[in-house]
This record gives structure tokens, C-alpha cells and sequence, in this order.
């Protein structure tokens, strides 16, 4: 035994692996050890370089210059190292290349780096992308040919995108708001000889180094690898290409020894997460999918076995009309797998129930239509929680597996499984697989591979995983390098094993394992509770689009079947839709983008808005038989499902028994309020001159207070502007308890600095430093009645931001409304309202999807201190026996209930990546409504529908008091009436009206039978799922007597069950 063994198994384990680092390092000693080797030789002379620099900058522009347009424009020759910008410019290239004759068989590779995002074009098709600097997600290398013969001359055109993968922050922060007039470096225009050997032992080495470090220390096959690193480098001279052989032979025989067959199974499947605008525009996401795809494709080529995944079909369509060639290769390629089956990833707490179904909808149809066959699984990896109605619409949208690993992030409690069953609100179960590497982005390293091992929580019921590699959140995917990995430990001795495969085939394998457990209700996310927050503008306009769209597609269905000749207008109604859809994306909605995305946003939003009144206007026209007007009378349209009674602002130029209070509004026109009733799903025309049958009053006290009263609750602000009392006359008892700000709708301004990401977070410490808003003692009654009575207040928040609102009290409602207005100018603080009450339960309950959930109001254990802010939508509700307090709004999503402290989130101020999120003029509603009982009891549901759902009013004439829909019984919410979707072939044709679909669900949480009463002259209904499909269950409908229209179906609904009729007509 040679004399110096024992020392050398002491000492040189760890100098042996740094040393192996540094032989295969990028940045130690690259002129000399084997990455400098990887190509033997480069030549610059044998290309040519020509520019065409397009001067259109506009960030938003979603039309950008074409190839087609690009090769029309005058090219001007250049040479490497000029620099291009600005941010977010173009600019093409033409590249001549002619290979040396001296290259003849070998494998030769063109490299460029321009600093930047590119995309190579070969014959005009995006073939491949190009993406500078230092990172390990740098792409320089683009294979000319695998075998050269030598004179052969190519042509290539490179477009240069001047930003990099996250768009063009200012210095020192990835987040930084974006800057103008950065410039981009073109470094490098080469083509160069692959040498093989090097290459293969590069990567031979790579993998080798990770088992070393990563096995356990003291394993046979780690002190293996150590050996074999040491070997390869005291025989490997990087000068001297005839050693390379006898080290490959010694890699070669390390990673060939094979692994049992019990080693843990990794389903490997590449992926490019590309965030469908985030750190840059729409428009920037359109060519990451053409620059990332067609990476994928060329990869393929290389690596036979390769499987990649994408979702999305929202950036399908952007590349079926921006890269036509491309999307053809993509959808004839068997292994480039569509998944998901959504329009967007979309965020998963703030769009509505209706909203989630129409992202499935559109998301399926277009993967049927366009890919040949719908998804099979739900993919939805860097969302920000999940509501738990989710299982019930996956399983209505054709698909029961789900693949997320957001939870990985959790901030306080680990979440203790990887592969399990997840139960919905309904009962609903979907198979759930968190892939257990905690990254949808995995390198591949044996880091990756062994943290996959160790970290699957669930090894007592399966053994087996899913792996996403790739690139991602800026696009990008999977590299040859990645690929590289992969290929040496697909069996390896101590590796886990490597299969290629579809997510589907990983799915089928567990789902018939059995015996995995069930985690029940919502996946809550404890991080980024601040997106229920930013950019309140986008959620408000997200909430108006969702009940507008609802109330155009209802009208629309009741002017198709009353009128034959009316065109339903699908197109239309299709576009705008999809346009809400995009804006959900799961970095858009939460607030969580740069600022040019939201001017993007803004203007969809508008298109909505002004193209969903006209559609309704176009209905109503149709609907009304009489367009004269009448100076005392107005038609009230509802589209909800029952009947309702309401104070309301009249149309302008109609004047009613009381002058409404203006001053929050831009126009000082006066307007008037009338009182109105209206059937389920229907209209009346209505006298405005009726009073209704109760009073409401408003007096100034002898101290100074201020009383608001009607039949259901008695007010009191004191003259400071505190709400100081909410008695409930039905109930006797009195709502609102002292609290540290005297009484209720007291304003609370939080410090808010998280610690990183700050559109994104809200960190529980924010609670413990705030301050308390104190009104003005300007309180005027500004309204006093008969219909309504109301005051105005001011509250200052600062010298640069105010609060102005009006509190109204009408003569038909227990609700008291707070119009409210915020000029909000702050720094990184947080704005609240919040109501003490006299209630006390250990849970508060919040609406969520088609339903409601409840959270607890104490911090008992880790996971109830984790929900110190959760996301509701039309309201929050703490209850107790016999009576509770409901705070409702109109535009809101953050919520939060500490002991008997109900709030509302109102306002938020970070400055990244958007540095003027949420600054300027901010008008919405919010209202407090006591009840006896609980909210079932009080139907707080229907009373979050009244107030973000009001009448619509019409001046014309129509004679008719027409309800086209009702139940019996009021835990049945009717959702949706719209056209039935038309065949796949002809998905927007307007003509197709053989039959409307009805949604509705049970929102109290129990079983009931129900009978839906309709007048429309339907011919049959039938069960669908949520994709309009019929499904084999039987329906009970009975028409009305001959000669009558209309009739009964009758259904039997368990818990929070979504039901989608087709009524055929």
C-alpha cells in the first residue's frame, strides 16, 4: 500500500472537490482548465453583420415590427462591440456566415452575445433564442451544423430585444421600477469548432462533482466520486486533446453503474414558466414565448426523449398569430405537451367563481380546437394561494390532477405534503402533486436532484415525483446544458431515476397508489397577502367588468329568445371576456407588475367598459317596445335572482321625490334618487313618484351628534365623525363596541415594509405599528330624506393625502353605505378601516368563489397566526348566536378579524416594481350591515350582490313586468345566463342560438331541493359540466300547461354545488 494513502483520505476530500470547481469553473482560471476547452477553435472573419434598427419604442406596442416588415427596411453593416438601446427597443440583424473549409466534419456552432433577449430566424422561421451576460441561464450558442462540409455559406436574422429576462431594472434591485435608456453591448459574433471530447467530459464532470458533494458524506459512493474527480484531473491536461479519451473512460465507467429498483422515481418534464407580463409589457411576453418555444423544438432535435410542457393558451393564440410557422411546429411535435387548461395562470383569490369557470372554458376550447384534444391537468405553479372551490371547477372543466408548488414559499408553517388529495369546499377531491425540488425552475444539478429525494414528504405512499426544469418566469427553459444533466443520471448508481414523461403519465402512475392523504378547504398562501391590496384601481375595474359582462350576457340571452331576429353578440362578448381573463394573470391582478403593464390594463379595462354598455344598450333596444321617454316612469332591470327593493340614482334628466348629494362626483349635474322594486331575473316599469312604505330620518343633536334612523337600525356619529353606535332594532342589540378608536369605521394607517417584495408582501409586524385617523369637525348632513339621509366627512391622512365621505342610510335597507373617496399620495403605508364590534366567535366568514369560508379571529397556533390578512370578496362577517355584523364592498378584497376587530384593506403604497402603484384619486364603497342571527341566516350573500350588482335603469317604455327566472328557495344563487357555446369549428359565429345556459349553486352551505321557474319557451333542459358538455344525469323539467311558456325544473343541490343547465330552446 503506497505510504501516502491514509494522509490523502484524510485531508483531501474537500481540497479535491474545490479543485474539481475550479477545473470546470467560468469564472476561475477560464484560459486554462477545461471550460476554456470546450471549443478548439473560433473564427470572426467568416461573419458578416448588418443592422436595421427600428425606431417605434413604444413599450405597449403589441404590434412590433414583423420579420416579414423587418426584411422590407435598408440594412447597414456593422462590426461587434457597438452598442444598441434604448430600453425595450428592436433592432434586426443580418448575419452572413461562411464556414471555413478547414472546418470540414466537425460540429460547428455560431456564438453571439449582444447582451440581451434574441431570437435567431432561419428561412424566417424563430428557430432558436439568444440571451446574453453572465448568468447561468446564458444562451450563446446556436448550431450551424453537426457535421460541416466547409464553403458553405448561411444566412441568418437575429432580432435583439433590448432588455434583459427581467425586463430593464434600474441598478441594485431586480424589482427596481424599470429605467429608460439602457444600452445593450454587442460583445460577440463568432463561429467556432464544438469540441466533443471536452464538451462530453465537461458535463461528465459537472454531475460527477454534485454526487461528491451531495451524497452522504460518509457513503461508498461519495468518497467514489472524490476518487474519480482526482483521477480525472491528474490525467486530464487540457493542452493535450489525447488525455480527454482516457478520462472519459474513466467518467464513462463511474456513471455507468446503475441504481436498484428501489431508488425514488423523478418524472422529469421541462418547463418554461413565462409570466404573461410582469417586469415587462404584453407585448414583451408575445416574443418570449416565440424566443423560449422555439428553444424547445431545436432541443428535441438533439435530445430524442426530451418532454416539454407548456400552458397557457392565451400565449398559444399570441404565437398562432405573431409566428405562424412556429405554432405549426409546436403543434405537429409529439412531445411538446399543452397543459393547464386555463386562458392564463390566473390568480386564484380575487377573480370571481364565473370568472375561474370562463378561464376553463376558453382555455379548453381553444387546446380542443387548435392542439387537437383538451388538457388533462390543471397547471398552475407560481400562483398565490388557492381557493377551495377549485376542485369542484377542475373537475367541471374535464380534468381531476393539479400541479402547483407555491406553497413551498410559505412563510411560517411548512405545508406537509407533496402528493395528496385535496378536498374542496363542496367535497369535491382532485390528486394534487407539489413537486418536491420546491421550484418549477430546477437546474438539474444533483442538488436539485437529491433536495428532490429528501424533501418528499410523502415517501410512505409513493415514491415517486415530478421535476420541472427549465428557465423560467422570463421565459427561457430548458438548456443543452440542462439536457446534459439529465442524460448522465437517468440511471445512475445512488441517483434517483429519470423518465422522461408527460405530467399525465406521472398522475395515472399515483393516482392508482391509493392510499394518499386528504388536505381540506383552501391551500392559503402565507405570503404576498398584499396583492389582496395593490393596485386598487385594477381590482376595481377586474369587480365592475366581472357584473358588467354578467348583466350583457343576460340581457343578451333575454333579447335572443324574445326576438328572433336579434344577432347575440358572441364576438364581441368573447373578446371582452378574454381581455378580463388576460388581466388575471396571476402578476397582474394582485398588483404585482411594472407600471407600463398597467397602462395596458387600464385601456383593456375601458374597452370592456365601453363595449360591454353598448352590447347592453344594443339588448335593451330590443327589450324596450317603446324607446320615447317618459317624465314618470323608468324601467328597472335585475339581473339577480330575486326580487329586490332599493333606493337608487335615477338616469340623468329624471327627476324623483329627492336630489342625491354630488360632491364626490367629477359632474355636479343633479341627480335624483327614486324607489324601486323589480322581479328575479326580470324588469318593471316603475312610477318614481312612490314613496316607499317605511321612513329614514337624520338629526343634529343637542350636542353636536348626528342620528340616522329607519325601521331596521338607529345610528350615531358623534361630531368628531366617530361612528359611536349601530342598534339593531329587530335583534335589540347594539353593534359597535368602543375600541381604540372611540367606535366604528375608524381609519388605522399601517407602516408597511416588508421584507422583500413589496407590491407582493405585508408582514405581520405591519399590525404593530400604525397610526389612528382622527375626522374633521367639518360633518354636514348632506342628505335628508324622504329616500335616503347622508353625511359628509373628511378625515386627513397627511399633508399630501385625504379622505372624503359620504354615509348614507335609505329608508329600505339595513345597510349603512360609506361612499367613500381617497387622494392617496403615500410612502410605503398601508390604509385600513376597521369596526370593533360587540360580538365575539372564534372564526369570522368570509364570500369567496361561489361560497363562503371560514378563518379564525385568534392566533392559537402558527396557522392561525399565518392568516393575519386573507382575501374575501363581497363580504366579512363575524357572528355569534343570534346576531353579527357583515362589513360588505364593492371593489375590496384584503380582509382581517383579530377578536372582535372586523377590517377592511383599503390602500396600499410600495414603490417596487411599480414606483407609482396606487397613487391619485380612489373612489369605492363599502357598507356595514347588523343582522340577527348569522350571515346564512341574513343571507349576507344576496346582500353582497345587491350592492356590487345594482338595478339598471332605462327611460324607454316597455309595458311589460317580465321575470325570466326564479327559485324557491333563497340558498340558491342563480349566477350565469348566457348563449350556449357553439361547436369548436365555428366557436364565435353570432347565428347559433338553439339554447342559453343557466349556472347556479347553493350558497349556505346545506342540501335542498329546488324548483327554478322560467317563462322562456324552452324545449328541454339537460346536466352539463362546466364546458357545456352534456353528463348522464337526469334533470327534472316540466313544462307549463299548452299555450303557456315557461315551466318548472326541479334539482336536488348538496353543499356549494355548482349546477350548468343547457335549456334548448
Amino acid at each position: 500500500m503506497p505510504k501516502d494513502k491514509p494522509l490523502r483520505n484524510q485531508k483531501l476530500r474537500a481540497i479535491t472537490i474545490e479543485r474539481a470547481e475550479k477545473f470546470v469553473s467560468k469564472d476561475y482560471w477560464k484560459d486554462i482548465n477545461l471550460f476554456s476547452k470546450l471549443y478548439r477553435e473560433r473564427r470572426t472573419d467568416c461573419v458578416k453583420i448588418s443592422v436595421y434598427s427600428v425606431l417605434d419604442t413604444d413599450i405597449n406596442r403589441t404590434d412590433r415590427v414583423s420579420f416579414s416588415e423587418a426584411m422590407k427596411q435598408k440594412f447597414e453593416p456593422v462590426e461587434v462591440g457597438k452598442s444598441y438601446g434604448p430600453s425595450w427597443a428592436t433592432h434586426w440583424f443580418k448575419v452572413h456566415i461562411s464556414i471555413p473549409n478547414e472546418f470540414r466534419g466537425e460540429v460547428v456552432h455560431f456564438l453571439w452575445d449582444n447582451g440581451s433577449e434574441a431570437l435567431v430566424y432561419v428561412n424566417g422561421i424563430p428557430t432558436q433564442s439568444l440571451y446574453g451576460g453572465g448568468g447561468d441561464d446564458r444562451r450563446e450558442e446556436f448550431v450551424l451544423t453537426r457535421c460541416a462540409e466547409g464553403g458553405e455559406e448561411i444566412d441568418l436574422v437575429i432580432e435583439m430585444a433590448c432588455n434583459g429576462m427581467f425586463g430593464n431594472p434600474a441598478s441594485g434591485h431586480f424589482l427596481n421600477p424599470p429605467v429608460e435608456g439602457l444600452t445593450f453591448t454587442h460583445s460577440k459574433a463568432e463561429v467556432a469548432v464544438l469540441n466533443s471530447k471536452a464538451w462530453q467530459l465537461f458535463w461528465d464532470f459537472d454531475i460527477i462533482i454534485g454526487m461528491a458533494k451531495e451524497l452522504p458524506k460518509e457513503s461508498a459512493r461519495s468518497w467514489e466520486a472524490s476518487a474519480v474527480l482526482e483521477k480525472i484531473m491528474n490525467i486530464c491536461w487540457t493542452d493535450d486533446p489525447d488525455t480527454f479519451d482516457v478520462a472519459l473512460s474513466i467518467s464513462h465507467k463511474f456513471l455507468a453503474k446503475r441504481n436498484g429498483q428501489a431508488q425514488h422515481q423523478i418524472t422529469a418534464c421541462g418547463h418554461c414558466h413565462i409570466d404573461t407580463a410582469w417586469l415587462w409589457p404584453f407585448s414583451e411576453t408575445r416574443r418570449k414565448c416565440a424566443r423560449s418555444w422555439s428553444n424547445q423544438i431545436t432541443l428535441m432535435e438533439e435530445f430524442p426523449e426530451y418532454v416539454f410542457a407548456a400552458s397557457q393558451a392565451q400565449q398559444y393564440e399570441w404565437v398562432q398569430q405573431n409566428y405562424p410557422e412556429l405554432f405549426k411546429r409546436i403543434k405537429d411535435h409529439p412531445r411538446f405537451i399543452h397543459t393547464g387548461g386555463t386562458w392564463v395562470e390566473m390568480d386564484a383569490n380575487i377573480p370571481s367563481g364565473e370568472s375561474m369557470v370562463r378561464q376553463f372554458l376558453y382555455g379548453q376550447r381553444f387546446f380542443e380546437r387548435e392542439m387537437g384534444s383538451r388538457c388533462t391537468e390543471f397547471w398552475l405553479p407560481d400562483t398565490f394561494g388557492y381557493c377551495s372551490q377549485l376542485p369542484q371547477i377542475v373537475l367541471g372543466s374535464g380534468m381531476k390532477f393539479f400541479l402547483t408548488q407555491k406553497l413551498s414559499w410559505n412563510l411560517i408553517n411548512k405545508f406537509p405534503h407533496n402528493t395528496f388529495f385535496w378536498k374542496g369546499l363542496d367535497g369535491s377531491q382532485i390528486l394534487c402533486h407539489f413537486p418536491p425540488a420546491d421550484t418549477y425552475c430546477s437546474s438539474c444539478s444533483v442538488k436539485d436532484l437529491f433536495y428532490t429525494v429528501e424533501n418528499h414528504k410523502n415517501k410512505d405512499t409513493t415514491n415517486h415525483s415530478v421535476l420541472l426544469f427549465g428557465f423560467g418566469d422570463g421565459g427561457g427553459g430548458p438548456t443543452r446544458p440542462l439536457l446534459e444533466r439529465l442524460k448522465r443520471v437517468e440511471d445512475c448508481d445512488q441517483m434517483p431515476v429519470i423518465t422522461y414523461q408527460p405530467p399525465l403519465k406521472y398522475f395515472e402512475k399515483v393516482e392508482k397508489e391509493e392510499t394518499h392523504p386528504v388536505w381540506v378547504g383552501e391551500l392559503f398562501f402565507e405570503l404576498h397577502n398584499g396583492t389582496y391590496t395593490t393596485q386598487a384601481l385594477c381590482k376595481f375595474n377586474n369587480r365592475k367588468s366581472e357584473f358588467l359582462l354578467n348583466f350583457a350576457e343576460f340581457l343578451s340571452s333575454l333579447a335572443l329568445v324574445r326576438n328572433k331576429d336579434f344577432k347575440y353578440p358572441k364576438k364581441d362578448l368573447d373578446r371582452i371576456w378574454k381581455l378580463v381573463l388576460l388581466n388575471q394573470f396571476h402578476d397582474v391582478i394582485p398588483g404585482t407588475s411594472i407600471g407600463a403593464v398597467y397602462k395596458d390594463v387600464h385601456e383593456f379595462y375601458e374597452d370592456v367598459m365601453i363595449t360591454g354598455k353598448k352590447l347592453i344598450e344594443r339588448a335593451l333596444e330590443t327589450l324596450t317596445k317603446d324607446t320615447s321617454s317618459s317624465t314618470n316612469t323608468v324601467v328597472a332591470y335585475n339581473s339577480l335572482g330575486w326580487e329586490r327593493e332599493c333606493v337608487v340614482r335615477l338616469p340623468s334628466g329624471v327627476k324623483g321625490p329627492q336630489k342625491a348629494y354630488t360632491g364626490l362626483d367629477s359632474s355636479q349635474e343633479d341627480i335624483y334618487l327614486g324607489y324601486i322594486t323589480t322581479p328575479s331575473l326580470g324588469w318593471r316599469r316603475q312610477d318614481i313618484t312612490v314613496l316607499p312604505p317605511r321612513k329614514v330620518t337624520v338629526t343634529k343633536t343637542e350636542d353636536a351628534n348626528f342620528l340616522l334612523e329607519n325601521d331596521f337600525i338607529r345610528v350615531l356619529f358623534t361630531r368628531a365623525g366617530v361612528l359611536k353606535s349601530v342598534f339593531h332594532k329587530e335583534a335589540q342589540r347594539e353593534a359597535i363596541a368602543v375600541g381604540r378608536g372611540g367606535g366604528g369605521n375608524t381609519f388605522v394607517l399601517f407602516e408597511d415594509m416588508p421584507f422583500f417584495w413589496d407590491a407582493w408582501d405585508t408582514m405581520i409586524y405591519h399590525l404593530d405599528k400604525y397610526r389612528i385617523l382622527k375626522a374633521t369637525p367639518s360633518i354636514e348632513i348632506v342628505e335628508d330624506g324622504p329616500l335616503r339621509v347622508a353625511l359628509a366627512i373628511e378625515i386627513p391622512i397627511s399633508y399630501v393625502s385625504t379622505i372624503r365621505q359620504v354615509v348614507y342610510l335609505d329608508a329600505v335597507s339595513s345597510n349603512l353605505v360609506f361612499d367613500t373617496q381617497v387622494d392617496w399620495h403615500e410612502n410605503r403605508k398601508f390604509l385600513k378601516v376597521e369596526f370593533p364590534l360587540n360580538v365575539a366567535n372564534d372564526t369570522a366568514a368570509y364570500s369567496v368563489q361561489f361560497g363562503h369560508t371560514n378563518r379564525p379571529t385568534h392566533t392559537n397556533t402558527s396557522w392561525d397566526m399565518a392568516k393575519f390578512e386573507v382575501c374575501g370578496h363581497h363580504w366579512g362577517d363575524l357572528s355569534e348566536y343570534g346576531f353579527g355584523v357583515g362589513l360588505l364592498n364593492d371593489s375590496k378584497y384584503g380582509y382581517a378579524c383579530h377578536g372582535n376587530i372586523l377590517r377592511l384593506s383599503l390602500l396600499r403604497s410600495s414603490k417596487q416594481p411599480d414606483a407609482n402603484a396606487d397613487m391619485g384619486i380612489h373612489r369605492f364603497s363599502y357598507a356595514l350591515l347588523p343582522h340577527k342571527g348569522d350571515h346564512r341566516d341574513a343571507n349576507l350573500a344576496r346582500h353582497g350582490y345587491e350592492l356590487n350588482q345594482p338595478v339598471l335603469l332605462s327611460t324607454g317604455i316597455n309595458s311589460d313586468n317580465y321575470s325570466a327566472f326564479s327559485t324557491d328557495r333563497e340558498n340558491v344563487i342563480i349566477e350565469t345566463i348566457k348563449r350556449v357555446e357553439g361547436p369548436l369549428d365555428c366557436d364565435v359565429v353570432d347565428s347559433f342560438q338553439n339554447a342559453i345556459i343557466v349556472r347556479l349553486w347553493e350558497s349556505l352551505g346545506g342540501r335542498c331541493q329546488v324548483m327554478l321557474k322560467t317563462t322562456l319557451p324552452l324545449k328541454s333542459v339537460a346536466l352539463c359540466n362546466l364546458l357545456e358538455d352534456q353528463i348522464d344525469q337526469e334533470v327534472t323539467w316540466k313544462p307549463n300547461v299548452e299555450g303557456v311558456e315557461g315551466g318548472t325544473i326541479t334539482l336536488h343541490l348538496t353543499p356549494f354545488q355548482i349546477v350548468t343547465l343547457r335549456c334548448n330552446l
